[in-house]
């Protein structure tokens, strides 16, 4: 009995860390299948888009700063002389800036969608021509379900699901990046803070990520019972009427919903934490070394007023960037399950003279 609790023990720990890691072999064949041109220019698009959005940024707290500066100059300069700032070089440049963002979101947009066409078409094609090719002691050891499946399901995740998600995570991520790289830029003390931060972090989220995929598919795993009873309830309410069976089928429902709101709150309660806990440390950080910045350093308040509306959004990009990652972990399982078929040897059609 102590071998078998021991092996137990050694079985959950093993499938604990498994949970834990990436599937960082399936994301590399999803990647990989894209080709060499097409990645580097959706990298390419997605940096020089959020480039261009924080640059956006940037003019408009210049331009909202100039112009607050001319209407609170000394009493020195009479009236007319306040009134003479010229906004059209500021407005010029934003409007260049607005449209350029503008351009950038399509071209990424679309570098999106073919990238995940590519793919698609790609690993069904070599899944395809695998299965077509397999011996048949593969059909016979394996059920046919399962092989529609990675033709159903797992090729209309990668088709419609992943693109999205990628583009998601992605655009999540480099958010997050350059909220942090401009409360950097604004108060360079942020930077001594920042080590702690992202460690502190990296560790929430490495477990966090688990606890919210869990949440995520008990949630889908609770829906499913839910909409299939309320549709069989549906469709035979005339006999349920007939034996008086209200009351049971309605108590039934109520269970259903019941399970699925616990999972449903336990996700949005989870959300909220990694939101509010790490979102709050962010802006406690950035207010304290911006007003400090600001008393001694004489820094704008345009600037501080840009630093501290990062800081502020920085909460909200790294939850949706945990949760992409979450959804983006369940749906790489899609790659994972086709890439192992794709190892399926072929029939061998060398035949003895």
């Amino acid at each position: 009995e102590e071998v078998t609790e021991s092996d137990d023990e050694d079985n959950l720990s093993s499938v604990l860390h498994q949970r834990a890691k990436m599937p960082w072999r399936a994301c590399g064949k999803y990647l990989s299948a894209a080709g060499i041109l097409l990645l580097p220019l959706l990298l390419l698009s997605q940096l020089l888009k959020h480039t261009v959005m924080v640059a956006i940024d940037y003019c408009l707290a210049l331009w909202t700063e100039h112009a607050i500066s001319i209407k609170i100059e000394p009493e020195t300069k009479n009236c007319s002389q306040c009134m003479e700032f010229d906004h059209s070089p500021y407005s010029k440049v934003f409007s260049v800036l607005c449209c350029l963002g503008i351009v950038l979101c399509l071209v990424t947009s679309i570098a999106v969608e073919w990238t995940g066409l590519k793919v698609t078409k790609k690993l069904h094609s070599s899944l395809l021509n695998k299965i077509i090719l397999a011996p048949m002691r593969f059909f016979e050891t394996t059920p046919l379900g399962s092989i529609l499946n990675r033709f159903s399901a797992d090729c209309n995740t990668i088709d419609q699901h992943i693109p999205a998600t990628l583009e998601c995570l992605s655009r999540s991520t480099l958010l997050c990046v350059s909220a942090l790289a401009v409360i950097s830029y604004v108060t360079p003390m942020f930077l001594i803070a920042l080590l702690p931060l992202a460690i502190m972090c990296y560790f929430i989220q490495k477990y966090f990520r688990v606890a919210s995929r869990d949440l995520q598919q008990l949630d889908d795993s609770t829906q499913l019972p839910l909409l299939s009873h309320f549709s069989e309830t549906v469709e035979g309410l005339t006999t349920i009427r007939a034996f008086r069976y209200e009351a049971k089928f309605r108590q039934k429902l109520l269970e259903y919903t019941d399970s699925n709101n616990i999972a449903s709150l336990f996700l949005t309660a989870a959300n909220r934490w990694l939101e509010e806990y790490i979102g709050a440390c962010v802006v406690l950080i950035a207010a304290v070394t911006s007003i400090t910045s600001c008393l001694y350093n004489k820094i704008t308040s345009g600037l501080v007023g840009l630093g501290l509306t990062y800081a502020l959004m920085v909460s909200n990009y790294l939850n949706w960037m945990v949760r992409n990652l979450a959804d983006m972990e369940i749906q790489l399982g899609a790659v994972k399950r086709i890439n192992g078929l794709l190892k399926t040897e072929a029939e061998n059609y060398e035949g003895l003279l």
